[in-house]
């Protein structure tokens, strides 16, 4: 009797871990597949474009500079993302290859590039987000003057 009761929470419960992980994993996806962009610069367009090369695991400071560059691009540069000067790309560099190469990347990083006519023209590499995400202010300075450089060379 006792057995069977513990049978059944057991199942209940790994029936429940199931439903929740195939839930998770399918908003992984979706969310994913939302980014829209594969990150790379196809047209003639000229811009500036922040990206955020990470990982699809992602740590809670992983995820601190992904909301606080959001954040900052969305309220400090909202008139260049309007007028399209401005771009913010999210990428997962372990499924682009492409970039990943051209940055060297080896770790979370945001990389912020200038294209003129399509071509990339220059480029900053913010190594220093990982340690700088611990103080919000220091952090929003250090991507916030690198974006305010490349917008106004």
């Amino acid at each position: 009797m006792m057995l069977e009761k513990i049978k059944k929470i057991t199942g209940n419960l790994l029936l429940v871990f199931v439903i929740f992980s195939v839930g998770f994993a399918a908003g992984k996806e979706a969310t994913r597949n939302q980014s829209g962009s594969s990150g790379m610069r196809t047209s003639s367009d000229n811009q500036v474009v922040v990206y955020y090369l990470r990982t699809s695991f992602r740590c809670w400071q992983c995820n601190l500079i992904e909301q606080y560059t959001d954040k900052l691009i969305r309220k400090d540069f909202s008139e260049y993302l309007d007028e399209g000067l401005l771009d913010w790309v999210v990428v997962d560099y372990l499924q682009n290859d492409e970039l990943a190469d051209r940055y060297n990347i080896s770790g979370n990083t945001v990389i912020i590039a200038r294209y003129e006519d399509g071509s990339e023209v220059a480029h900053h590499r913010l190594d220093k987000v990982m340690e700088k995400v611990f103080d919000h202010d220091v952090f929003m300075s250090y991507v916030g003057d690198a974006i305010a450089d490349m917008l106004n060379p």
